[in-house]
């Protein structure tokens, strides 16, 4: 692969001219976050006129769009006068919004969210971007939503039960992009044929080698000569697997429930005291009565606490390993792209961690062409 040159657009997103004469071009997009880019190049009149501020930058082989949002102009003796140009890719539009409902003159009001987690958030990106009903300032017009991916994830809490969250203030863009990483979920913006900004949800593909959808594996491995190095740390000083949870009351007296994972005992068990003193069994009903837990009730809540203290202190492992996106055997947009779940293995010791490719690093300049990638333990 290479990146001969880039498309450089108008603010209306028009194409205006091609920059193939650039001396390094860094292009780097995320899955979860925005992802940016760098074009370093001589400030000629051509180069001038087109890396400018607002400006579009695109390329054929690649769906990402930057937005130059600044540019540096340098010179030195050894390089003349060079040009910098640098910024987000198109999703950055978004943190031009703060997210928040009008309900009087004066009057801002949260919104409320439960169910499809990728109906939420292209629902708030509609309210406050594309369809704001108080204040159609609010709207740019270039910005559509794309089709919905299918995601049939719901919004839940900390057990995994669905539940209802509220919003206001936070931004757009900041919001939006951590709400969908908790589930897993990533989000672009690209430009369609009549030169919208579309914005869609989208889950990377299952590659890892035990996956069930029957996709081709990508493993990274000594037995393919694509990986650079691994390391597997496994750390159980901090666990713990059974709680006394300590509820309302004073001293011996104290309300105490008692949760115990998988039932162990003896010297696999590993306790944890859990001070949970602010858990009344009193508490006021939405119609004002004031009610109190029985003592299965009351015993169930704190049991539950005490789960969900001792999901916090597992056994940790780890398993990290540097890959080599340059070998040939998996060729990146061929055989996996970003958001895509991919296997890291050890040979020898046949530890593998599944892992999830966030973020990718192209780089051209003058010793040619080069890969580069993060991921993250999925």
């Amino acid at each position: 692969m290479s990146i001969e040159y880039v498309e450089i657009r108008n603010p209306q997103r028009e194409i205006i001219g091609i920059c193939d004469a650039f001396n390094s071009i860094i292009w780097r997009p995320e899955y979860y976050g925005t992802g940016d880019f760098e074009i370093y190049a001589p400030c000629s009149p051509l180069n001038l006129s087109l890396l400018a501020e607002d400006n579009i930058v695109t390329r054929p082989d690649d769906e990402n769009v930057g937005i130059i949002e600044r540019v540096e102009y340098s010179f030195d003796i050894t390089n003349g006068r060079m040009i910098t140009a640098s910024g987000r890719f198109a999703k950055s539009i978004l943190d031009r919004r703060i997210i928040y409902r009008k309900t009087g003159t004066n009057q801002i009001s949260a919104t409320m969210l439960n169910g499809n987690v990728e109906t939420t958030a292209r629902s708030i990106i509609t309210m406050n971007a594309i369809d704001c009903e108080f204040d159609t300032g609010r709207n740019i017009d270039a910005l559509i939503l794309g089709a919905h991916s299918g995601s049939e994830q719901i919004i839940v809490d900390a057990d995994g039960n669905p539940t209802t969250q509220q919003v206001v203030f936070d931004n757009l863009l900041t919001w939006t992009d951590e709400f969908l990483q908790k589930y897993k979920i990533g989000a672009k913006i690209t430009l369609n044929a009549e030169k919208q900004f579309v914005y869609t949800c989208y889950e990377g593909v299952n590659r890892a080698v035990d996956n069930t959808d029957g996709n081709e594996p990508v493993i990274f491995s000594q037995d393919f000569e694509n990986l650079i190095s691994s390391n597997f740390l496994i750390e159980k000083s901090a666990y713990k697997n059974a709680a006394v949870v300590a509820g309302e009351g004073e001293g011996i007296a104290r309300f105490c429930s008692f949760y115990v994972s998988a039932g162990l005992s003896g010297i696999d068990r590993r306790e944890l005291f859990v001070d949970e003193n602010k858990a009344a069994r009193k508490y006021v009903d939405s119609g004002g009565t004031e009610r109190t837990l029985t003592v299965e009730q009351y015993n169930a809540n704190l049991r539950a606490i005490g789960a969900q203290k001792l999901a916090a202190l597992p056994i940790a492992e780890s398993f990290d390993g540097e890959i080599n996106l340059n070998s040939l055997t998996f060729q990146y947009k061929r055989n996996y792209n970003i958001g895509d779940i991919i296997t890291v293995q050890d040979s020898d010791t046949k530890i593998y961690s599944n892992t999830r490719i966030i973020e990718i690093c192209e780089v051209q300049d003058e010793k040619g062409y080069q890969i580069t990638g993060k991921y993250e333990t999925d």
